[in-house]
């Protein structure tokens, strides 16, 4: 049993930290591990014991669950952006996200103003029609790292009840000659057959960057190919937005940043203090915490860090006591000395000197 308590222990040390580092698949796999390790400790135990190494397990498979990534199925018109096999076909995916804006900590006035340029004309479209206000677009989200970019994406296409789709630009390029000029349009295409669609890439930068900075001769032709996609927005059928996510808003080329293109664009910054609070209370949900836990003294502890560094800290918090329940047998809260240890160890991902060049750029 021993043995077994022992991988147990060690697989899910390795998967705390391989999500940390935002290896989500290693992880899961590590963790699926761990919970087999502990349902086979359990099956030599009885009793009280033999139920605690059950839960645990249980609480492991429920980890790797939420890591799985849940597609959403084609839609019925088959359409020739999405085929059935390919070499494409692995990327074109679409999901149904079903995070909403309440899942996102802070933020408001970002979220206010998604709501009422982006959100409202979808849910709204007779209004819409009515006061010539157009649905669809595109929109720019910039800021530093780990502040929840990608997860404003999947809340605003959760919120419209619309398919996701979440594209790599590493995933787009090629070197082909128009290949990737190939993808831009197979994927705009696979959005439009949906009644509503979000576009979502992350880094996009890496995508329309600045051209005369880029020496590449493919940027010369996907940059142009991705502007005439986004001006033909209304030609189309279906309702879709452009999002695009960058953490260096001043490498983008600037045809991109022109009306008719990204027309918004929105600074996402790092958590305020009551921002940090609502997401530790979202990232501690249900797990057991000591009496004494104190949330809004770890959350002016935590000024600085972004929401990533804050989901970090919150797995590696709860992650001491379990992995000592798993070893020893003995369980235990989250306790405060979790947290004060935790952030002794990480420190924050943005720096002050980025920050700073963040806060005072713009696009004026």
């Amino acid at each position: 049993m021993d043995f077994f308590r022992n991988q147990a222990a060690e697989h899910l040390e390795k998967g705390v930290d391989l999500q940390s580092k935002g290896l989500f698949e290693q992880a899961r796999f590590q963790y699926l591990k761990a919970a087999e390790m502990l349902f086979k400790a359990a099956q030599q135990t009885r009793g009280e014991v033999r139920e605690q190494r059950i839960r645990q397990a249980e609480e492991l498979i429920e980890r790797a669950r939420t890591l799985e990534k849940v597609r959403l199925p084609a839609p019925v018109q088959k359409t020739e952006a999405a085929p059935e096999s390919g070499t494409e076909s692995g990327w074109l995916i679409a999901e149904r996200p079903n995070v909403r804006f309440e899942d996102v900590a802070g933020l408001d006035e970002v979220k206010e103003q998604i709501r009422l340029r982006m959100i409202y004309p979808f849910t709204h479209p007779d209004e819409a029609k009515r006061f010539g206000i157009r649905t669809g677009g595109g929109i720019l989200l910039y800021g530093p790292p780990g502040t929840g970019k990608t997860l404003i994406a999947r809340a605003i296409a959760g919120e419209l009840d619309a398919a996701f789709f979440s594209v790599k630009p590493s995933e787009i390029m090629s070197k082909w000659v128009g290949e990737a000029e190939q993808n831009v349009q197979k994927l705009f295409n696979a959005a439009h057959s949906y009644p509503r669609a979000v576009i979502f890439i992350d880094e996009v930068e890496s995508l329309v960057p600045k051209r005369r900075e880029s020496g590449s001769t493919v940027m010369q032709r996907v940059v142009p190919q991705i502007l005439m996609e986004l001006e033909g927005f209304e030609q189309k059928k279906g309702t879709l937005l452009f999002i695009g996510a960058t953490n260096e808003p001043w490498s983008l080329d600037p045809a991109v940043l022109r009306p008719g293109r990204f027309d918004d664009k929105m600074y996402i910054p790092l958590p305020d203090s009551a921002a940090r609070k609502r997401m530790l209370e979202l990232n501690l949900k249900g797990k057991p915490l000591a009496p004494e836990m104190k949330l809004d003294e770890i959350a002016e502890m935590l000024e600085g860090y972004s929401g990533a560094d804050i989901r970090n800290i919150c797995d590696k918090a709860s992650a001491i006591p379990f992995i000592e329940a798993v070893k020893t047998g003995q369980e235990r809260c989250v306790e405060m000395r979790d947290f004060l240890t935790v952030i002794n160890q990480v420190k924050p991902s943005v720096s002050k000197k980025d920050l700073a060049k963040f806060e005072s750029f713009s696009f004026q």
